[in-house]
């Protein structure tokens, strides 16, 4: 990847399968994609309707994934293979202990086509209860250098 930043287009989508139920969200936003030390970190922001912001930060490694969200949602999440690790859910009620195991994560990026997509598959427990299993694909499309 280049030393310097690059603007993205950002295509979230979310699969979520609940007690049998499914359900698929879709986001688009415009990001920045850079690295730095030895992470690549993408930044985007939602916008949840016309008074609600989050801003979403994910800090991409070799062997891990942290997401950060501030604003309307406050979460911090970290995501490794094979490991269930703990993360922060601020709610308007107060703190809500979250935590994921992580089956499979897998991040790439094409400097000469300026593409690249990261993919998450995870369940999700909300106080020790589980909530559901989630995909996560991000897919990264870059402005041509």
């Amino acid at each position: 990847m280049d030393a310097k930043s690059i603007p993205v287009k950002v295509s979230l989508h979310t699969k979520v399968t609940d007690a049998g139920e499914t359900d698929h969200t879709e986001l688009h936003s415009d990001g920045t994609l850079f690295e730095k030390s030895d992470a690549v970190y993408l930044r985007y922001d939602e916008v949840m309707n016309e008074n609600d912001k989050v801003q979403t930060t994910i800090k991409i490694k070799q062997e891990d994934v942290t997401i950060i969200r501030s604003g309307a949602v406050s979460m911090k999440q970290w995501f490794a293979a094979n490991t269930l690790k703990e993360g922060t859910y601020e709610s308007p009620y107060g703190p809500i202990q979250i935590a994921t195991k992580t089956d499979s994560l897998d991040f790439n990026w094409h400097d000469g086509t300026r593409e690249g997509k990261l993919t998450l598959n995870y369940r999700v427990l909300f106080q020790g209860e589980e909530a559901g299993y989630h995909e996560l694909i991000i897919r990264l499309k870059g402005e041509k250098a």
